[in-house]
């Protein structure tokens, strides 16, 4: 049997060795600007019952001043302000999301760590630019040459989510090779988490975890620390672990590594909606229905959406009574497009899902499963049928948000204020953007993070 390439080793030198100057301009501004969501969605994310409670237990764990937690006063350990702020920043699921392989949710983690180490250590605006893009290339580079773990159960958010993590922080603390490739074996063995816990509360936990996972691994390994130093392919190591012996392409995951970066192409997408990904193409035909016939609840006797049958399995809810499972229900998320012509924070609130209209709405909705849609679902059909038996349809193939349908800058910078407006002041909010777009020229990442405190 071949000996497989150095997997571990490799990346660990592609991030120690990569210079800021060879990143490309595009792929700085696509940085700042899922640096720039993250942070707004977090700021948004500070204000739901699951961060409150995650912050109360922060305070628990002692007082520390090394670093804090966004959209409050509070202050924390390094790996603490990583867990917090990581799980603030998944709390929505309004944060970013990979449109091509399945890494996740990755921006949680990798600001969420990064940015409490850096506050910490005064690490400037172009360290936190290069320790973020560099981590979101390793693990894309992983992602995409593996299979997908959530066929197995694993939520690969976290698990992926902790390396990531690791290597920002790695970055971000300058440690060497060897430490590095530490850093990445204690990480692979704290990542975990499992794909079924959607829709409650252990979700964005997941986030918060793995931003710690990665901060206290990259911690551990500059102080010496040791771990397995080929923890991706070495056997029963990372990969036969998570995907299975022998199902990895150990060559391309350090093939072309930067040329170019994952970044700039094909790229991560930005989330229009505040739910899961998988209901983006339904939401959109619905709302494209709904607008274009201006179409009234009142006058609607059934919506039908048609998806394959995994994400049936996954994405349909015969009932929804919280706002946390409506955002994974994809016969909810249909309803509210057609019933308030919008998804919004406030449509995934305990208290509107509850709200007879919206139940009346929801039980309008039949999901049908389809099995010439291959699966995940690359195209979504939408009917209305309205009492006057008219029957209007539509079919949405590329969601907007998507990196093919990007968000533009504008849109972006408008979605951070409206999320950052609950947790801070408007001039807080307007120099927190003039500040992360011209992040390369930040001495003191120490000046942003004042700007976060509620």
């Amino acid at each position: 049997m071949a000996t497989a390439p150095p997997v571990t080793d490799t990346l660990a030198h592609f991030v120690t060795e990569t210079d800021f100057a060879t990143i490309s301009e595009k792929t700085r501004a696509n940085a700042k600007l899922h640096i720039l969501d993250t942070l707004g969605v977090a700021l948004a994310g500070s204000k739901t019952s699951v961060a409150e409670i995650a912050i109360d237990y922060c305070r628990t764990l002692g007082a520390s001043s090394a670093a804090s937690i966004w959209g409050t006063k509070a202050k924390a350990s390094v790996s603490t302000a990583a867990f917090a702020n990581g799980l603030l920043s998944h709390a929505l699921d309004y944060d970013d999301w990979d449109a091509f392989i399945h890494v996740g949710h990755p921006s949680s983690m990798l600001v969420g760590a990064a940015l409490p180490l850096a506050e910490n250590i005064g690490a400037s605006g172009q360290d936190l630019l290069k320790a973020y893009v560099l981590a979101m290339e390793v693990i894309c580079k992983l992602a995409a040459h593996s299979p997908n773990m959530q066929d197995r159960g694993f939520h690969s958010t976290p698990v992926f989510g902790s390396l990531g993590a690791a290597v920002a922080c790695g970055s971000l603390l300058k440690l060497d090779a060897a430490k590095l490739k530490a850093a990445l074996g204690i990480a692979a063995s704290a990542a975990g988490g499992i794909h079924r816990q959607q829709g409650s509360m252990v979700k964005p936990f997941h986030a918060g975890n793995s931003a710690r996972n990665g901060a206290e691994a990259a911690l551990l390994a500059s102080n010496g620390f040791t771990a397995d130093a080929a923890i991706f392919e070495a056997p029963r190591g990372f990969c036969d672990t998570f995907f299975g012996k022998d199902t990895c392409d150990y060559d391309k995951m350090i093939e072309n590594l930067g040329k170019p970066f994952f970044l700039e192409t094909p790229g991560m997408g930005l989330k229009w909606h505040p739910c899961s990904a998988p209901q983006f193409l339904a939401a959109d035909a619905a709302l494209y229905l709904k607008h274009k016939h201006k179409i009234n609840i009142a006058d609607v006797v059934k919506m039908e959406v048609s998806i394959p049958p995994l994400r049936y399995q996954r994405h349909y809810s015969a009932e929804v009574k919280t706002g946390l499972r409506g955002k994974f229900a994809i016969n909810y998320v249909v309803a509210m497009c057609v019933l308030d012509g919008k998804l919004e924070i406030a449509t995934f609130t305990d208290e509107k899902v509850n709200q007879p209209q919206v139940q009346d709405a929801f039980s309008k909705v039949k999901v049908i499963v389809d099995e010439s849609i291959p699966e995940p679902g690359p195209y979504c059909p939408v009917t209305v049928e309205l009492k006057d038996g008219t029957r209007h349809s539509y079919t949405a193939r590329v969601a907007k948000g998507d990196p093919r349908n990007p968000m533009t800058e504008a849109e972006v910078t408008e979605k951070f204020r409206g999320n950052a407006r609950v947790a801070i002041s408007e001039k807080q909010t307007e120099a927190v953007i003039n500040a992360v777009n011209r992040l390369e020229a930040v001495d003191d990442l120490k000046t942003i993070v004042k700007l976060l405190v509620a």
